[in-house]
């Protein structure tokens, strides 16, 4: 069940939530990791989560695993089920690790915060939702993953429209950069550059 919440648009939404989207070719994890490496090059004070796919496992998955951009820590997403596992593999204690280290990065003062995936478990109210919404409260411009599919249970979480970005490392750390500035009051460009 979805959980549904009426809340007043904010039009700054979109100044300071960019989306990449994701789709079947994952290489929204790539593009995320370059963007990290390209905003810390010019000294961003950057953090989030990075989400990377490990070796194919038994049940013909792969295993997933998040980086922790300000520590470096490793978390394994996933719990090896066999190959013949239907139900959910997500870790819920590596979730709760994960959740844990995406607040850090809302609270800390980073200006950039990313966030591998809004997916159907926050699109239901539950993951990290809490911890996306208070990177978006934070102030910090926020980088997030999510499905073309799901992008209206995002808007309607955000409460509004967000910037879709063009799957580029330097389309994104450009843009997160200006929407850095502008969260200081200053004009951003558009998202395309």
């Amino acid at each position: 069940m979805k959980v549904q919440h009426l809340v007043r648009p904010d039009p700054a939404i979109a100044a300071r939530v960019g989306v990449l989207l994701i789709d079947a070719s994952e290489e929204v994890n790539i593009v995320m990791a370059e963007a990290v490496a390209l905003l810390r090059a010019r000294g961003v004070a950057v953090g989030g989560l990075l989400q990377r796919f490990g070796e194919r496992l038994a049940s013909g998955k792969y295993s997933v695993w998040l980086d922790d951009v300000m520590s470096g820590r490793v978390i394994r997403l996933d719990l090896p089920r066999g190959p013949g596992a239907r139900a959910c593999t997500l870790d819920p204690s590596a979730l709760a690790d994960a959740a844990w280290l995406l607040r850090r990065a809302a609270t800390v003062g980073c200006n950039v915060v990313f966030v591998p995936r809004f997916g159907s478990v926050e699109a239901e109210g539950g993951g990290m939702r809490m911890e996306i919404a208070e990177a978006v409260l934070s102030g910090a411009v926020v980088i997030i993953g999510v499905r073309p599919a799901l992008l209206p249970d995002l808007e309607l979480f955000l409460g509004g429209p967000e910037t879709v970005l063009r799957p580029s490392a330097a389309s994104v750390a450009g843009w997160a950069m200006r929407a850095a500035k502008l969260t200081a009051g200053e004009p951003a460009a558009d998202a395309a550059d």
